[in-house]
């Protein structure tokens, strides 16, 4: 069984991680959705106790941007660890290079696909 812990921002994985990581789970899954800030999960030692870390922006009218950069930081810091990791989808506000796209509903998961950064 999988059981996976949600942590959208890095006050809730300071919090959360802890206790997932010392919970009776074979396997366990990180999902940064919706992701609301830069979240670093360096001092987790994740290659060791997680199998992968699902990334993805926020949708619907009132979705709080999220940005590339912070999408590339987990992507990053799983290669480094050996995790498996996928961008499931951009969000309804994605932010690249500074400059916000408006993305409809329909194409966030293909435009996660896109980006070609999945480990």
């Amino acid at each position: 069984m999988i059981i996976c812990c949600t942590v959208e921002n890095q006050a809730m994985a300071d919090y959360r991680l802890p206790i997932y990581e010392k919970s009776p789970i074979k396997h366990k899954v990180i999902i940064c959705e919706p992701i609301l800030e830069k979240i670093d999960l360096s001092s987790y030692h994740i290659g060791t106790w997680i199998e992968q870390v699902v990334v993805g922006g926020e949708s619907g009218a009132e979705a709080r941007p999220c940005d590339f950069e912070w999408i590339m930081s987990l992507r990053n810091e799983c290669a480094a660890q050996g995790v498996s990791f996928w961008f499931k989808q951009t969000g309804a506000k994605f932010v690249k290079e500074g400059k916000l796209y408006k993305i409809p509903r329909q194409l966030q998961h293909s435009q996660a696909r896109k980006a070609k950064i999945n480990l």
